[in-house]
C-alpha cells in the first residue's frame, strides 16, 4: 500500500541523515473546494462518501467513475487523497511564496486520474492541481519536471 511505501522513505532519509538538509512540512489536507479545480465536483463528491460498506449501494457509481480492482475503495480514501493533494498544493504554495526552491511530496505524483475517473491506483490527480497552484503567480511554467 501506498502510505507504507512513503514511511518507509521517511525511515530512509532519517537513516542516511538527509533530513537534516531539508525542512520538511506536513501537508494541510486539501479540501472539497480545492480538488474541484480539476475534478468534476459529482467524482469528488462520490469519493468523499465511498467506503467499503457503501459498495454495493453505490455500485453504479463505482462503474462511471472507474473504482473497483485497480482502484480499490478503502476505508479512509477520501483523507489519503486530500493528504497528497494537498502536500503537492502545498509544496506549489512555498514554491510561488519563494519559501524554497525546490520542493518534492513523497506521496504525489498520481497522475493517472482524470477528471471524472480514477485510474492506475490515482484517485485525485495532484500533479494538475499543483500545476494549477503555479500557475496563480507564473504565467507559464519555464522548466518543471513533475513525477
Amino acid at each position: 500500500m501506498k502510505p507504507h511505501r512513503i514511511h518507509m522513505t521517511h525511515v530512509l532519509l532519517h537513516h542516511y541523515d538527509l533530513l537534516k538538509n531539508m525542512h520538511v512540512l506536513k501537508p494541510n489536507p486539501a479540501q472539497e473546494k480545492d480538488l474541484c479545480r480539476f475534478h468534476a465536483d459529482d467524482y469528488v463528491s462520490f469519493l468523499r462518501r465511498i467506503t467499503p460498506d457503501k459498495q454495493e449501494e453505490m455500485l453504479t457509481q463505482i462503474k462511471r467513475f472507474n473504482v473497483g480492482v485497480d482502484c480499490p475503495v478503502f476505508n479512509g480514501l477520501y483523507n489519503y487523497c486530500q493528504t497528497y493533494a494537498g502536500g503537492s498544493i502545498g509544496g506549489a504554495v512555498v514554491l510561488n511564496h519563494k519559501q524554497c526552491n525546490i520542493a518534492i511530496n513523497w506521496s504525489g505524483g498520481l497522475h493517472h486520474a482524470k477528471k471524472c475517473e480514477a485510474s492506475g491506483f490515482c484517485y485525485v490527480n495532484d500533479i494538475v492541481l499543483a500545476i494549477l497552484e503555479l500557475l496563480k503567480v507564473h504565467d507559464v511554467l519555464d522548466t518543471c519536471m513533475i513525477s
